[in-house]
C-alpha cells in the first residue's frame, strides 16, 4: 500500500470541509452563531477535531488542531453590531439642500459611506472593529428607508470565512449614523492579512461597498505590521 500523500489536497480545501462539517457555514459562506444549518448547530469542537486530523496530514498534529480550532471559532464567533444616530434627519437634509439648490432627491439617496478597520493589526485572541459613517437622505416620494450593513471576513488565501448583515439601528428616516462590527480573532488563527469587506444595503439593494485589511501578527511583529498597513 502506498503511503497517503499529505500534500495531495490544498489545506484550504480541508479547512472548507472542516467548516461545513461543523455546521458553521452555509453554501454562500454566511453564518450566524446559534443558527441551525443543514440540521446541525454551529459546533467549533467538531472543526477542532478535523483540525487535529489535518495536523496528521501536514505532519504537525498540534498545529493542525490549533488551525482547526481557530478557524472553527471564526466561523462560529459572535459578531456584534452597534449603530447610533449622530446627525438628525433635518441636519442632513439641510446640508443636502445647501449643496443642491434647496432641493431634496426624489428617491432615498446615500450621501456618504466610509469604513475603516481599527486597529489594523492585532494578535490572536484580540479583536478589531469596523467603524462606518453613513449619511442617508429620504426621498420626497419614498417611505422611511431601510438600511442594513454587511461585513465579510476572508482568509488570507481569499476564502470567505464569515458574512454577517445587520440592520442599522434607528433608521426611521434620513440622518447620519455611525456603526460598526466587532471582529474577535480567536487563539490559533493563522497569521496573515485578512481582507475585511463591508457593504451598505438601502431597501434591500446594495448601494456601496468598502474594503479594508486586518493583519494577524505575533506580538513582536505588531508594530511593524501596523506601520506597513498604514502606508
Amino acid at each position: 500500500m502506498k503511503p497517503f500523500a499529505a500534500t495531495s489536497k490544498p489545506v484550504a480545501t480541508i479547512i472548507a470541509v472542516a467548516m461545513l462539517a461543523a455546521g458553521c457555514a452555509t453554501p454562500n459562506g454566511s453564518s450566524e452563531v446559534g443558527s441551525v444549518v443543514n440540521g446541525s448547530e454551529c459546533n467549533a469542537a467538531v472543526t477542532a477535531g478535523i483540525g487535529a486530523a489535518l495536523g496528521v496530514l501536514i505532519g504537525d498534529s498540534a498545529k493542525g488542531a490549533a488551525i482547526g480550532a481557530g478557524l472553527g471559532a471564526i466561523a462560529c464567533m459572535v459578531v456584534n453590531y452597534q449603530a447610533e444616530q449622530v446627525k438628525s434627519a433635518k441636519q442632513v437634509q439641510d446640508d443636502y439642500k445647501t449643496a443642491n439648490k434647496g432641493q431634496l432627491p426624489e428617491k432615498s439617496t446615500l450621501v456618504k459611506y466610509d469604513t475603516q478597520v481599527n486597529p489594523k493589526a492585532i494578535r490572536p485572541g484580540q479583536q478589531a472593529k469596523t467603524v462606518s459613517y453613513i449619511e442617508i437622505i429620504q426621498g420626497r416620494n419614498d417611505a422611511a428607508p431601510k438600511l442594513e450593513e454587511e461585513m465579510s471576513l476572508y482568509h488570507p488565501d481569499g476564502k470567505l470565512l464569515k458574512t454577517v448583515r445587520k440592520p442599522v439601528a434607528g433608521t426611521s428616516g434620513s440622518g447620519a449614523f455611525q456603526g460598526g462590527f466587532t471582529i474577535p480573532m480567536p487563539q490559533g488563527v493563522p497569521q496573515g492579512v485578512y481582507p475585511v469587506k463591508t457593504a451598505l444595503y438601502l431597501n434591500g439593494e446594495k448601494v456601496n461597498a468598502r474594503e479594508g485589511r486586518l493583519q494577524i501578527v505575533r506580538a513582536q511583529e505588531e508594530g511593524a505590521a501596523t506601520l506597513a498597513l498604514a502606508r
